[in-house]
This record gives structure tokens, sequence and C-alpha cells, in this order.
């Protein structure tokens, strides 16, 4: 009798007397044994602010507010339902469905009255809170930590919000990222990323007249689509090491062009707005080109539009410095960011992409032939050059032209292209 209270008593975590970490998963594995898991929602949750809470009112009577916390939980549990304390602030529970929304109004808006500091005081407590919703038969108790765990942690780190409940497919996305993460550095090491040349095509010549360089991984026979390794290494920071790393074959692909006797064509080179927090961007872009010995105007260095203040401050100084260096620049996605017409104003750019939003549509308004015409008129008045991209049907080739736009740049003329399928086209650069 003894060995057993102390085995229950290991499973309670201080000061609430809850079940912890241990006792709470051996509780979770009674209840599957009862009912199945996919009629709860697992909640991982901590009070917010209460390390301050703690540090104003003394370590004794921070742990009289968690005992507080802690039966406040338990009236709102049933028993059919589960809850726990890892530690500090930080709490477990297994909730019925049904019953989701009314325990996350429970755990936002929570009033507990004790007396601390010589007086009586009303403590008004909202938690952080990661839900999962339990998916599938074979679940173990692990993982119904783990999952809400993740969710938590999207909510307090990534997100900067209250709640966030997360879905099986989001936690497919985040295994999937951390195995790119994982592999990534070698990949990088064995070459693995190889450039893609996407023509692009003057529409009145039929003529191909340049190209972009997209980043492709070929692993083990087979090609993982940017849409799968782009976002992690953005998110990581990686991706500037890999920009670096298109720009360098980019360029030596150019070089081996021209020694081999074809007249290559200007290629533009993605770097994310991630990358302009690099504090000698501009001067790492021009060493590559250099080094290369290649004409600058062989390379364009294509950025996307920003979406506020502050990150437009910092890309016009980036172009502004790659201007000063001789390289030229163009700005995709342009008429989606944060001010269109300061990009004229104040961008040394040579290209101007038109974002794709406007001929993706079945009719195209009077409005946007209106906005393309200006922008287009403006931008030539600047000696802007402007391309659309994006474009895979007649309707759509014959709409940017009336507007004035005859660089094209998408399946209508060509797919993106391995470098010896695109060295075909570098031999006769006429389209049919």
């Amino acid at each position: 009798m003894a060995e057993k209270k102390a085995q229950l008593k290991e499973m309670v975590q201080y000061p609430t007397g809850l079940p912890n970490v241990s006792g709470y998963m051996k509780r979770i594995a009674r209840l599957a044994e009862r009912a199945p898991l996919v009629a709860y929602s697992a909640f991982y949750f901590n009070i917010k602010g209460f390390g301050k809470i703690n540090k104003r009112i003394g370590q004794e009577k921070g742990d009289e507010l968690l005992r507080l916390y802690g039966d406040h939980l338990k009236e709102f549990v049933r028993d059919d339902e589960v809850l726990g304390h890892l530690g500090g602030d930080n709490f477990m529970a297994l909730i019925k469905r049904e019953r989701q929304d009314d325990f996350i109004h429970y755990l936002t808006g929570m009033q507990l009255i004790m007396f601390a500091e010589g007086k009586r005081q009303i403590f008004r407590l909202s938690a952080t809170i990661g839900i999962w919703q339990v998916a599938g038969e074979d679940v173990y108790p692990g993982e119904v930590i783990s999952q809400a765990a993740i969710a938590f942690n999207q909510a307090k780190n990534i997100y900067h919000q209250n709640v966030n409940i997360i879905s099986d497919a989001q936690l497919s996305a985040i295994d999937r990222n951390r195995s790119v993460l994982a592999d990534y550095q070698h990949a990088l090491e064995k070459e693995e990323f190889q450039v893609f040349y996407q023509p692009k095509v003057d529409s009145r010549t039929r003529r191909l007249v340049g190209a972009e360089g997209l980043v492709r991984w070929i692993r083990r026979g087979g090609m993982i689509s940017p849409g799968i390794f782009i976002p992690p290494l953005e998110e990581s920071g990686d991706i500037l090491m890999l920009d670096y790393y298109v720009l360098q074959h980019t360029c030596d692909d150019i070089k081996r062009w021209s020694e081999n006797g074809l007249e290559p064509v200007t290629v533009s080179v993605n770097f994310s707005r991630k990358d302009l927090h690099e504090k000698n961007l501009a001067e790492n872009i021009n060493a590559i080109i250099e080094e290369s010995s290649i004409d600058k105007d062989l390379i364009e260095i294509e950025v996307t539009e920003t979406v506020d203040d502050t990150e437009h401050g910092v890309l016009t100084a980036f172009i502004n410095r790659l201007y000063e260096l001789g390289i030229k620049t163009a700005i995709d996605d342009f008429g989606s960011g944060y001010s269109s017409l300061s990009t004229l104003r104040e961008f040394q750019a040579h290209t101007l992409k038109i974002d794709r939003s406007f001929i993706n549509s079945d009719d195209f308004s009077w409005r946007d032939e209106i906005i393309l015409k200006n922008i287009i008129q403006m931008a030539d008045a600047l000696d802007i050059q402007v391309l659309t991209e994006g474009v895979e049907r007649e309707d759509q080739l014959a709409f940017v032209n009336s507007v004035g736009c005859y660089v094209i740049q998408g399946f209508y003329y060509d797919k993106p292209l391995p470098v010896k399928e695109f060295e075909k086209r570098l031999k006769n650069k006429q389209y049919k």
C-alpha cells in the first residue's frame, strides 16, 4: 500500500497536485481503452504573464495562485476528460471535442481572488493555447502532448496569437520542413540543386530575349517541388546560401556558353526578401559576378515588391546599391506590394514584372486595362522594361499586348528547362 501511494505521489505535480507528464499519459492510456480519442481535443497552454505576477507577489504566493488555478481547472474538467500539469505555468488537457470552444472561453477569461501583498486581489488570467484535434485511431499518449505542444509553440512564437488549432495537414508540413532542413546542407554540398531556365520571349518577333534562373531540387531521380523546400528555408534563414548558389551556377553557365560560342541572353536570378537582412548582400552578389568574369549586363537580380514601409526602405537601399555597382534589378510581382508608385519613383530598377493577378482571370476588366496601360506608359517614360509572367493562353497574350507589354514569360512559349534543353534554345533563338 505504501509503495502504491509513493507511486501515485510521483505522478503528480507540485503545487497543483494535478497529474504530471507520467500521470497524464497514464490517464490518457486508460481513457483510450474505454473511448476513442478521436472524440477529443488535446490542449497545451500556459498562463500569460505569469512570470511577472510571480516576481511581483513572490514564489510562495505564486505557488498558491497556481494551486487556485489548478482547482479552477478541475471545476471544468469532467470524469471522462483528463487534466495535467507539466510544471511551472504549463498545463495540458484532453477535452471532449464538443466542449472545445467552451474550454477555450474558460481559459481566456479566468478570475481568481487571493490575498497577496497585504491585500485581497483579483487576478485576471488568460492563456496562450495550442490545440490538436485528435485524429486517427492509433494515437499514443505522448503524441497527444507533442502535437498540442507544436500548436502551442506556433501560437506563441510564430503566429503571436492566443489560440492556435493545428491540423494534421499542418503537422505533416512541419515534419516535411524538418526533413528539408535536415537534408539541405548535404544536398547543397552534393549539388543536388540544379538551375532550370525559363525563357523570356519578345512576342512581336517571337525571339528569345532573356531567361529566369529557377532552382530545382533533384533527389534520387525525382524532383522536389520548390513549394516544399523554399518556405522552410526562408523561415530558417538558410535560403541565402541557396540564392548565392543559384547565382554562382548561373554565372558559370553563362561563362561556359560564351566560351563555347553560344550567345547568352540576360538571366534574372531571384533573391529572397529574407536575404535583405544580410549586411553585405549587394557586395557579395557583385563579388560572385565579378569573379565569374562575365559581362554584368548578362545578370539581373530579381526581388519581390515589398509589403510594408520598413521592408520598402531596406529594399530601396539594396536596389540602389546594386545600381551603383552596375548590376541590373527586376521587381517581381509588381502591382501587388506596398506602394507601386513609390517603387517607380525611388527604385533604380531595370525591369518590372507585372503581377500575374492581372491576367489570372477569364475576364479582363477595363480597370485592369487602365492600370496596366498607365504602369507601362510610366515605365517606358522612365526607361524601365516591362515583362508579364505567367502567360499561358492566347487571350492572356492578346490582352497584355493590347496594353503595350510584349516581353512574355510563361508556358505559352516555354516551361522552365534544364540547362541542356535551354542551350538548344540559345542555338536557335527563334520561336515558331
